[in-house]
């Protein structure tokens, strides 16, 4: 009789949901199934979620002008959350000397295919298997509990939220893609442009659609269906300097749509430019350690913010008490100059005419996105939070985040950074030497490109950062040419690093790239201005103790 009432209601759901997604339908069952069940264990289940990601993409990889693979790929992932307790204490605390459990599963196939019995299996095996775990880390959250001292943060360690529903209709991959022959020959035309580069041991240039549609499921009642789409074009040139210093140079674009990539004429000159620079780093001299003035051209400084400053208003990370916590009680405190403001908003496509690959509707927890003023007029005002409430701030605003791999933590979307004072570049390299010559110092940099770097926000060893750049000038005091070095990194403490910056420039530029954290690899944005700090440390950069090719490049 059990059996039929299931069946009768997986029909009627199959009939009250969108006909052409019954993805949706089926998962909607699966979840109030099993938890009703869950819910009546000796250690009860009050929140379930599933996550599933329909994902299509297609890769086109060229070296020096010839195809290297084209490569279409389809799958579909499931992931699992589970909570035991009640939202105040689950099994999700943190474990005092033992680390912190996110709560889901591993990352689980689906069937392309809708059928129901194959896709209840795969979630029934996923599911029955993660309460199990879920129920040890709850009791190994519990006997932490009772031998360790009390939580500095007392608040709950998951938020209530008000559950939507919301429904995109599907998009077609092939309409995103077109003809595949076409991104071939293109890729393959720039690059083209690096093989008569005999300095490069590698020139690259890639193309990428990707289309995931996105399901989230709770037993909230949340039901949200979401397309995440983009395009992305790279090129990668690779030398080595005759001291064994490997010396690589990025470029990358991304659009929503195909009609906003740059033209063809456009990429190949931006790759004439790359190649040029990159035999001109590998005869540059080396520079040496130095602390003295810096000015970040807008597409350095994007990166910077994300790193250095970014990472430390994640509000996840500052419940934990093995964090450093740099901002958290500093609420309401002037962090930067009065003249800067940093929001955040996920919701956002365009931003000073930079298509924005952070973007999105709803994150991984279900919580729509929202618009977040962290910093104004240099002042502290808010963090980034998932559903992971801290101290004076209960509720999510939308930035749980997470690959399917891994639970969602706080995480960054995109990040937008201006100034009410800013100034011309003429006004900040002038700033720059002026500075320069009154700490006697010969020159100042200009960091005009970088890879991305590391930062530590743990207690654990020292809170610091390294920032990579790829592109650093001399500008020298005394009116010589400006001079290209290699071998920089960027390195220092956060607050100390604040407390040096003076001004940003009146120019912008995007960072459209991936960030790695705790929940994996996820794109994010950061449109910022040019900046110019007062006081920087850089170090040598570490050096391979290879040799470079002894035989000629074909």
């Amino acid at each position: 009789m059990k059996r039929c009432i299931l069946i009768l209601s997986f029909v009627f759901a199959l009939q009250n949901l969108p006909a052409q997604d019954p993805l949706l339908a089926i998962l909607r069952v699966e979840v109030d199934k099993n938890l009703s069940v869950l819910k009546e264990k000796p250690v009860p289940a009050y929140y379930l979620c599933y996550r599933v990601h329909d994902s299509e993409s297609y890769q086109v990889q060229t070296a020096f002008g010839k195809l290297v693979q084209s490569n279409p790929s389809k799958n579909r992932l499931f992931h699992s959350s589970i909570r035991v307790g009640d939202h105040q204490i689950d099994n999700t605390h943190e474990i005092k000397g033992g680390g912190y459990f996110g709560g889901g599963s591993p990352t689980n196939f689906l069937p392309l295919e809708n059928d129901p019995f194959v896709i209840q299996l795969a979630l029934w095996k996923a599911t029955d298997q993660l309460y199990k775990n879920t129920v040890k880390q709850y009791e190994g959250v519990k006997a932490n509990m009772a031998v360790k001292v009390a939580a500095e943060d007392t608040s709950d360690d998951f938020s209530v939220e008000q559950s939507e529903q919301y429904y995109e209709k599907p998009l077609s991959m092939k309409t995103l893609l077109g003809d595949p022959k076409k991104w071939e020959t293109k890729m393959k035309k720039i690059s083209a442009v690096f093989a008569d580069n005999k300095d490069l041991v590698d020139g690259r240039a890639n193309f990428g659609v990707e289309l995931v549609r996105k399901y989230f499921i709770n037993s909230d009642g949340a039901e949200i269906v979401e397309n995440v789409y983009g395009y992305r074009i790279s090129m990668t040139a690779h030398t080595v300097a005759d001291d064994g210093m490997q010396l690589p140079l990025y470029k990358s674009y991304f659009a929503l749509n195909e009609k906003d990539l740059p033209s063809d004429e456009q990429i190949i000159a931006d790759a004439k430019v790359l190649s040029q620079t990159i035999s001109d780093l590998k005869k540059a001299p080396i520079a040496e350690s130095y602390s003295g003035p810096v000015l970040m051209t807008a597409r350095a400084s994007g990166v910077f913010f994300h790193e250095i400053f970014g990472h430390r208003i994640e509000g996840a990370r500052l419940k934990r008490e093995s964090d450093a916590q740099t901002f958290k009680k500093k609420v309401g405190e002037l962090v930067l100059p009065q003249d800067f403001n940093i929001t955040f908003d996920p919701q956002l496509k365009v931003y000073h005419k930079f298509p924005l690959s952070g973007s999105y509707v709803f994150d991984d927890e279900g919580v729509r996105g929202q618009k977040v003023k962290v910093i104004e007029n240099g002042i502290l005002k808010s963090f980034l939070m998932s559903r992971t409430p801290i101290e004076g701030f209960p509720n999510s605003n939308g930035h749980g985040r997470g690959v399917l791999s891994a639970s969602p933590v706080t995480r960054q979307s995109n990040m937008f950074v201006e100034s009410t004072k800013a100034k011309t570049n003429k006004e900040l390299r002038e700033m720059l030497i002026e500075e320069a010559k009154r700490t006697n110092k010969p020159y100042g940099y200009i960091i005009d490109n970088v890879s991305g770097g590391f930062t530590t926000t743990g207690r654990y060893m020292p809170n610091a950062f390294n920032v990579t750049p790829l592109v650093v000038y001399r500008i020298y005091t005394d009116g010589r040419p400006d001079e290209l070095v290699r071998g920089v990194d960027l390195v220092g403490t956060p607050l100390a690093m604040f407390s040096q910056i003076e001004a940003c420039g009146n120019d912008y530029d995007i960072f459209n790239g991936y960030c790695g954290a705790e929940s994996g690899s996820l794109p994010v944005s950061c449109v910022a201005p040019s900046l110019y700090v007062k006081m920087v440390e850089t170090q040598r950069k570490e050096k391979s103790p290879n040799q470079p090719p002894i035989l000629a490049r074909p």
